[in-house]
């Protein structure tokens, strides 16, 4: 899985399934974290210091949002965690409008991202697939 974040966005892409995935806000947020390993509870009092809202709102917001994010094999359950330093979120900004985090899926352009170019072409290179007459 490969993650960009653009501003207030965040896309990530499973290479193994080809799905693409939308993240803005809160859960981008929360995305970023979660790739150091923060627990539901170190991810709600991390995000209430930029979110206006209490922490125990953030964590139950984010049990279906975490839920989503496993579904879409974004994120796996680890048995030890890495040591690490105290979780913090970049930027300044406080006091935003907590909204729910959530995923936006996208598999309509899973058969493009799964094409292997590399093994798909002939000598000739692509764009002539193997089984193009050109590349005969």
């Amino acid at each position: 899985m490969i993650f960009e974040r653009f501003d207030d966005e965040l896309v990530a892409i499973h290479l193994d399934t080809g799905a693409y995935h939308s993240l803005v806000g809160a859960a981008a947020d929360a995305f970023v974290l979660l790739t150091e390993e923060a627990t539901a509870s170190e991810l709600a009092d991390a995000l209430s210091t930029r979110y206006a809202a209490p922490p125990a709102e953030i964590a139950a917001a984010l049990g279906p949002f975490l839920a989503q994010l496993e579904k879409e094999h974004l994120i796996v359950p680890v048995d030890t965690r890495k040591p690490r330093g105290p979780l913090q979120l970049a930027g300044s900004e406080s006091g935003l409008p907590f909204v729910p985090p959530n995923v936006q899926a996208y598999h309509d352009l899973e058969s493009l991202f799964l094409l292997d170019p590399v093994h798909e072409v002939g000598d000739e290179g692509w764009p002539h697939s193997a089984s193009d007459p050109l590349s005969q």
